[in-house]
């Protein structure tokens, strides 16, 4: 009984890591499309003002 409870906690641990891991690649997916985005409005902008 003891191995089945401690087997089944590892592999619920295991699976909410893979998740956390996951969420955390999306996060930092999100983030770094967000920062590409303001570094290009940033050069747009910055692009404009040099030009008037």
């Amino acid at each position: 009984m003891q191995i089945s409870f401690s087997s089944e906690l590892a592999h619920s641990m295991a699976v909410m890591l893979l998740e956390l891991h996951a969420e955390l690649e999306e996060f930092a997916y999100q983030h770094d499309q967000a920062a590409d985005a303001a570094d290009q409005l940033t050069s747009n902008l910055l692009g404009s003002a040099s030009q008037a």
